[in-house]
C-alpha cells in the first residue's frame, strides 16, 4: 500500500498545482481540482494507514506503559492493539455499507459517483486490519521473550 499512497499523494500534488496555475496564472479556474485533490488525500491517508501499522509507526503514549512490569506492559499493548481493532473492524464494515450506498450519489464536478472516494475507507480498513492482526500475533509470539512490547523492529 506504500506505492499506491506515493502516487496518490503526488496524484493531489500535480491536481492541486493544475488548480492553481488555472486559477491564478490562466484565469480560467478548473472546479474539479478541489474536490479531487480532496478524494486524491483521502485515498492517500487511508492506504497509507496499513503502513504505519506494519511499520508500528503509530502514535503512542508509552511513557507510562514502560514503568510497568513486562506482564503488565504486555497486557497494555494487546489492551490497545484489540481496541483499535474493533475500531477498524467497524470502520471497515460501516465503510463497506456507506460505499455501497453512495452508487446514487454523483459529484457534480466530476462526474462519477461518490462510490469510488468511499471505497478507499473499507479497502483502507481492511488492509489495516490485516497489518494490525500480523502484528499482534507477532507480539503474542514474543511473549516467552525478555523484550518489552514497545520494543521495535522496523525490519
Amino acid at each position: 500500500a506504500l506505492v499506491p499512497s506515493v502516487i496518490f499523494g503526488s496524484a493531489m500534488v500535480a491536481v492541486v498545482s493544475a488548480g492553481v496555475i488555472a486559477r491564478y496564472v490562466m484565469d480560467s479556474p478548473m472546479p474539479w481540482t478541489e474536490e479531487g485533490s480532496r478524494f486524491l488525500m483521502i485515498w492517500m491517508v487511508l492506504l497509507g494507514l496499513s503502513v504505519v501499522a506494519r511499520r508500528r509507526e503509530e502514535m503512542r503514549l508509552v511513557l507510562f506503559a514502560v514503568k510497568f512490569p513486562l506482564p503488565i506492559q504486555r497486557a497494555i499493548k494487546l489492551l490497545t492493539a484489540s481496541a483499535v481493532l474493533v475500531f477498524l473492524l467497524f470502520l471497515t464494515y460501516y465503510g463497506f455499507i456507506m460505499t455501497v450506498n453512495a452508487k446514487t450519489q454523483y459529484v457534480p464536478s466530476m462526474g462519477i459517483t461518490m462510490f469510488y472516494p468511499y471505497l478507499c475507507v473499507p479497502i483502507g480498513g481492511a488492509l489495516t486490519v490485516i497489518q494490525l492482526g500480523i502484528q499482534m500475533s507477532l507480539d503474542v509470539l514474543q511473549w516467552k521473550t525478555k523484550r518489552s512490547p514497545y520494543d521495535v523492529d522496523i525490519n
